[in-house]
């Protein structure tokens, strides 16, 4: 059997249809997967909102300053390099691990200690053939906030 035969055969296949048990089994299986929807998650840790803010503004400080300089002049080829479109920046926090409560050496003040895990995936598009980019990078940052016991 040559090439030619084998991908003719290929072709004239057709997937049979799923039977209405399989189905069902499938539908029931969707539905429970979305009771996590349905359920209440309880609250946001009050020290989330203000990390979550404060990434919002110096994402946009970066986007301002990055649009700001002068481009200089390229070589054509680099030019064409760079005809790449963005797509999307996304940011998604995996894990929030708090470290505790240490006081700071040098001002002897107390320090909440947080370690966050998140995925960043960045997509970018190729306009002259609609190819897209994808690349995720994973993250872990340590933040440390002021504590103020009252």
């Amino acid at each position: 059997m040559n090439e030619n035969e084998l991908e003719t055969l290929l072709q004239s296949l057709t997937p049979a249809c799923p039977s209405a048990a399989l189905a069902k089994r499938v539908d029931d299986e969707l539905k429970s997967d979305l009771s996590w929807a349905r359920t209440s998650r309880g609250r946001v840790p009050t020290w989330l909102s203000p990390v979550l803010w404060a990434s919002m503004g110096a994402a946009a400080a970066v986007l301002v300053m990055s649009g700001l300089h002068e481009p200089e002049s390229m070589p054509p080829q680099v030019s064409q390099m760079t005809s790449i479109m963005p797509v999307s920046t996304i940011r998604e926090v995996m894990n929030a691990e708090n470290q505790g409560i240490q006081y700071n050496a040098t001002s002897r003040l107390p320090e909440q200690h947080m370690k966050i895990v998140s995925m960043e995936r960045h997509a970018w598009i190729d306009p002259r053939d609609g190819a897209q980019i994808t690349v995720e990078m994973p993250r872990e940052d340590s933040v440390v906030l002021p504590v103020s016991f009252q």
